[in-house]
């Protein structure tokens, strides 16, 4: 897989196609498009999913993970992204989860 960045964003090229990054401390550069994300470290371990109509405001209006993703790994963490229309996100969201099982998705069960 080879890797490119830009001045603010990191492209690899996989036979899947283009994977979008962004380091975590640059934001600003995520696109205002739908899709699901997921936080990985430096090491590609994946560490949070999530979904969002809008990539760059779920990030630019403080996420509720952050300060959990900035301990465990400071700045060196990068978002990535796959754009897919709202209608699809809950399915592709839940799938990626399942798939990945990353340690901030995990879930309490609700007390009855």
């Amino acid at each position: 897989m080879a890797t490119y960045s830009t001045r603010n964003s990191i492209y690899r090229y996989s036979s899947r196609g283009v994977i979008n990054i962004v380091p975590i401390d640059q934001i600003e550069s995520l696109p205002q498009v739908s899709g699901i994300y997921k936080v990985v470290d430096a090491n590609q371990k994946v560490l949070y999913i999530g979904q969002a109509k809008n990539i760059y405001l779920r990030w630019q209006k403080g996420h509720h993970k952050i300060a959990e993703i900035l301990s465990l790994c400071g700045t060196d963490a990068y978002i990535e992204w796959v754009e897919l229309p709202e209608w699809l996100l809950n399915r592709a969201e839940n799938a990626a989860v399942c798939f990945y099982q990353p340690p901030l998705n995990s879930k309490t069960p609700p007390i009855v």
